[in-house]
């Protein structure tokens, strides 16, 4: 088995994404979210190799950031991980990194104990 190169954070929310080529916009849950890339909960299918446009909301700030990925495989559901694909971000910029960590630091916080 292949090791990962980043930490996975499960994140379950809703993404809008589009389809390279596509104007109109499409949904799917995230099942988790690392630097490096996304797994998609869907049942329609979509093709390896295929360019995605997502747009992240960032919590708690006025923003949205737009990361382009590309499917680099699909997953039949089994006990443990629904069915879906799993992206790979596109080579990021460094605001678009730093946003994106933002983004995963926020999820990781929630996964934490609450200090009482």
């Amino acid at each position: 088995m292949k090791a990962r190169k980043h930490l996975r954070v499960p994140v379950p929310i809703k993404i809008k994404f589009k389809r390279e080529n596509r104007d109109q916009s499409e949904e799917a849950r995230i099942w988790d979210l690392s630097w490096g890339g996304v797994f998609l909960c869907t049942a329609h299918p979509l093709e390896p190799r295929s360019r995605l446009l997502f747009e992240f909301e960032i919590p708690d700030q006025q923003v949205t950031l737009e990361i382009w990925g590309t499917v680099v495989r699909a997953q039949d559901s089994d006990p443990q991980t629904p069915s879906g694909v799993g992206v790979e971000f596109d080579e990021l910029d460094h605001e678009s990194r730093s946003q994106l960590q933002t983004l995963v630091d926020h999820f990781v916080r929630n996964l934490l104990p609450k200090n009482k």
